[in-house]
């Protein structure tokens, strides 16, 4: 007989047991992923738990005190106590220690041990494990479901090859085949989806593993105090180092409402410790601390001012962005400060946290509403719109430090900019960016330009015009400046009307403080007259 062997067709006649058994194997993986679920619940393993706390950390805007505590116990006998994963730069001698009444310290030592990661390292082994298993699981409801695919399409063809069937309604049979396969084919994908997720997972936990590894590996710094005596209580150590840094930074904008200056202050938080500070109590000071590994005391120094500018930045905004690397910065930083900020301190409120692997975070400090005076600059060869600002001596009484600020208009952020404080008693000004509202244009009224017949030498002769417009309630207060053409050998002409100054330093003509009313144009021209050696030609202009 050549057509199928029945007893092997007869097993169509199961397809309910196949079902069940299917079933019972997926409730199976399902009871085991929910095991594991529970057992090793979604984690981040970058970090174990520690027997310290790291409570409080009074940042400076070089280096950092970082207050870890733990509690102890001490029965008579010599008590060891370890605080590990400390940065390199630690100085033994100036650690600062509280004991518990009635303990004592015998010593205190730097040494380099392994990370305690044995807890995390086994939970991270136990959360591939059972990811592999969740794997492995899918996959074999994968090939156990194709072994049925396969076994259904081989049935399609039942009662063709005049073999005895089982069932009496072959079309009946087909059709529940045709519909089985459908289902099967739907459940395929499900399969593959999970089994692409579980692999994706696999993979992150395989890395987090292998790093885990790798950090197991690597010695830190530890302090180990030998402590003597009877009782028990909190045990506190604070540790400096240089590697943190901090740098004032401020969102500015106008006040409408208020014709005011708002200003919210925040501090740009850098450390390189490798220990993140995680839900700390933090405190702001300048300077740096007194165990910071400090130098041979400086000798004032005299620098030009642009030996100290950092592209128009203060030094303590470069060696924040730097991410503490800026070793020119760092110096300048505590050579040059001012004397306003000696000793100037700030508690933030609430708990922060900064990694410890140089992310700068922005910490809310404060917010203030100072009075000032508005003004603006307009300059048709920067655009049609003024520049607005405003200068204000309130930020004396604020306590305003050098940094970087950022202007808002309207919500959106116009961009960065240098804050940089003046000298006390002077007014601070703000660039607060370009205001529709206080508008310049320029026009060419006439041009006799040309050039002169004997000596060839090329003669400019333009009388230009200057308005600016106020389109808001009130008198504006606006400096004016026409920039002009200028190069070593010309002879430079200019008559200004409307009391205007000609700089021959600069190029620039200037009206400072012209009053511009609302609606009520002010205008100016400038007569100008320019004689270029012969050959030279002056171009777009």
């Amino acid at each position: 007989m050549n057509g199928p062997n029945p007893a092997k067709n007869a097993l169509y006649f199961q397809p309910k047991l196949n079902d069940m058994v299917s079933n019972a194997t997926r409730l199976c993986a399902w009871v085991l992923g929910l095991l594991w679920v529970w057992i090793c619940p979604g984690m981040s393993w970058a970090q174990g738990e520690q027997p310290w706390l790291l409570d409080a950390v009074t940042c400076h805007e070089v280096g950092a005190v970082m207050s870890f505590e733990t509690s102890v116990q001490g029965q008579g006998d010599e008590l060891r106590v370890t605080l590990p994963n400390l940065p390199d730069d630690i100085d033994v001698a100036s650690a600062q220690i509280e004991l518990p009444r009635g303990l004592e310290l015998i010593t205190v030592s730097k040494l380099e041990v392994l990370p305690d990661l044995g807890s995390v390292l086994g939970a991270a082994r136990s959360d591939v494990e059972g990811r592999t298993l969740a794997l492995e699981l899918e996959e074999a409801l994968l090939q156990a479901l194709d072994q049925e695919r396969v076994f259904l399409e081989y049935n399609r063809n039942i009662g063709g090859g005049g073999e005895v069937l089982l069932v009496d309604d072959v079309e009946e049979m087909r059709h529940y085949l045709a519909q089985k396969h459908r289902e099967l084919s739907l459940e395929r994908v499900d399969l593959v989806s999970n089994i692409r997720a579980l692999q994706l997972e696999l993979d992150v936990a395989r890395q987090d593993l292998a790093d885990l590894e790798v950090r197991a590996a690597v010695p830190s710094q530890a302090l180990q105090l030998v402590l003597a005596g009877t009782g028990r209580g909190d045990l506190r150590v604070h540790v400096a180092t240089r590697r943190a840094g901090w740098v004032s930074s401020y969102d500015v904008s106008w006040d409408e409402g208020k014709d005011a200056l708002s200003v919210e202050r925040f501090a740009r938080v850098v450390q390189t410790t490798g220990l993140d500070w995680e839900d700390v109590s933090l405190v702001l000071r300048t300077g740096e601390p007194l165990g910071a590994a400090m130098p041979l005391a400086r000798r004032p120094q005299l620098k030009r001012q642009s030996a100290m500018s950092y592209g128009g930045y203060s030094a303590n905004v470069a060696w924040v962005n730097s991410g503490l690397s800026d070793d020119r910065a760092r110096e300048d930083v505590l050579n040059i400060q001012a004397p306003q900020s000696s000793n100037w301190q700030h508690d933030v409120k609430g708990r922060v946290g900064v990694s410890g692997a140089g992310d700068p975070a922005r910490v809310l400090l404060d917010s203030h509403v100072l009075p000032a005076t508005p003004s603006w600059l307009a300059n048709a060869s920067l655009g049609e719109e003024a520049l607005r600002s405003c200068h204000t001596k309130s930020w004396m009484d604020a306590g305003f430090l050098s940094g970087e600020g950022r202007a808002f208009q309207n919500g959106a952020m116009l961009g960065v900019m240098p804050l940089n404080m003046p000298s006390w008693g002077d007014s601070l000004n703000v660039m607060l960016g370009a205001d529709e509202t206080v508008r310049i244009a320029r026009a060419l009224l006439r041009d006799e330009s040309g050039t002169k017949r004997l000596s060839g030498k090329t003669v400019v002769k333009q009388v230009r015009q200057l308005q600016v417009f106020n389109l808001e309630p009130g008198v504006a207060s606006v400096s004016v400046v026409e920039a002009l053409p200028w190069s070593s050998g010309w002879a430079v002409s200019v008559e200004p009307s409307a009391g205007g100054v000609y700089d021959e330093d600069t190029g620039e003509v200037r009206w400072d403080g012209v009053q511009v009313e609302k609606d009520v144009p002010w205008t100016a021209e400038v007569v100008l007259k320019v004689v270029l050696p012969k050959g030279q030609t002056l171009v777009g202009f």
